[in-house]
């Protein structure tokens, strides 16, 4: 008697088993690309919402009357208006070493056309180890200090308290920080 030869079917097996394993990361990477798509159109239209202004209707002018151009009002979208505030207010920025400076840069929440920064360094028991003042430059929407570059060579290393006095105008403000060198 001949003996059959049996073929082998797991080769089946293992083809069915690639196109389901084929089909499954198609299926994942469709469904992963129209998940972050549907979040980017949803931030799009977010932006859209808030960055939409009324148009003001345009006056018609007769030639004999001179043209007054007046600046539209900046619509405030969130919290309270910093420039209406009784006192300045701001934050630290950077305070760090680079070289042998020290660079602080401040960032003053109202916008201000003129005024003073006086910075003040205290090492940990209150004693003043610098002493710098800088005007006030307005940027858009906010104001800064001109920046503190402080030379820091021979300092030794610790904690220093960071002590900015503003004003400008009847206005005064104190931004509070501190760095370690």
């Amino acid at each position: 008697m001949a003996r059959r030869r049996r073929r082998s079917k797991k080769w089946l097996f293992r083809l069915g088993f690639l196109i389901l394993v084929v089909a499954a990361l198609v299926v994942v990477y469709l469904v992963w690309v129209n998940y972050f798509k549907d979040e980017q159109k949803i931030d799009e239209g977010e932006e859209e919402v808030v960055m939409v202004e009324e148009k003001q209707p345009e006056e018609v002018i007769d030639e004999g009357q001179a043209e007054v151009v007046e600046k539209p009002e900046t619509v405030q979208y969130e919290g309270e208006d910093p420039n209406v505030a009784e006192e300045l207010s701001g934050v630290v920025t950077y305070a760090g070493v680079t070289g042998e400076k020290l660079m602080i840069r401040v960032n003053i929440n109202q916008y201000l056309s003129s005024g003073t920064c006086e910075l003040r360094l205290l090492l940990e028991d209150d004693v003043v180890v610098y002493s710098d003042t800088a005007g006030i430059v307005s940027a858009a929407t906010t104001s800064t200090c001109e920046g503190f570059d402080v030379p820091v060579a021979g300092w030794g290393a610790g904690k220093y308290a960071i002590i900015i006095n503003m004003t400008a105008g009847e206005k005064t403000g104190v931004i509070n920080g501190e760095v370690k060198l």
